[in-house]
């Protein structure tokens, strides 16, 4: 279960920041084409929520609707403790069993796979496809120069998968730089 949950966090870091060097995914932000947004180029006042509110439409205005947005658990913190100035918070998700985090009627993946201060907007369904060539495996043998002497083994856990980003206007990098002024 660990080696298995390992592999995933390591899936999720490569579909977002794989270089495309040697058997590494070329990860969405890695990917030419994507668009960028800096926070510290929106309007006077503007939080994170609204530097996602703007990216989306950068997506919507290339064709494109965003089904998702990724964000490190820092950044989202920063949007859910988010207060007006009466001290009421800004962003409310529902607690309830089952309760989806969404931000403008997109959900939320949070994830520390991505950078902090680095989101990622996108309709990831149609922008980019992940091939899953063969389902997680693990496999353990002691069958190596003099493994079963020692009484060792090996454990190897791994997975076969390809990324192809199709459309990369369908995605929007952002990055919480500064705060407008």
């Amino acid at each position: 279960n660990e080696l298995l949950y390992g592999l995933r966090l390591q899936e999720d870091a490569q579909i977002l920041n794989g270089d495309g060097v040697g058997e590494n995914l070329l990860g969405i932000l890695n990917t030419t084409g994507v668009q960028d947004y800096s926070w510290s180029s929106g309007a006077a006042g503007d939080t994170k929520a609204d530097a996602i509110r703007r990216a989306a439409t950068l997506a919507f205005l290339a064709y494109y609707e965003p089904t998702g947005v990724v964000l490190h658990p820092n950044d989202w913190e920063d949007i859910e403790l988010t207060k007006d100035s009466q001290g009421q918070y800004l962003v409310a998700v529902s607690v309830a069993m089952g309760g989806e985090p969404k931000l403008w009627r997109i959900p939320i993946v949070e994830t520390p796979a991505i950078a902090e201060g680095t989101a990622l907007v996108g309709a990831f369904g149609t922008g980019a496809q992940l091939y899953d060539r063969e389902q997680a495996s693990i496999r353990i043998s002691e069958q190596h120069s003099d493994f079963f002497v020692r009484n060792a083994i090996v454990v190897l856990a791994e997975q076969r998968l390809a990324l192809a980003v199709k459309r990369p206007e369908a995605f929007v990098k952002i990055n919480f730089d500064t705060a407008p002024a």
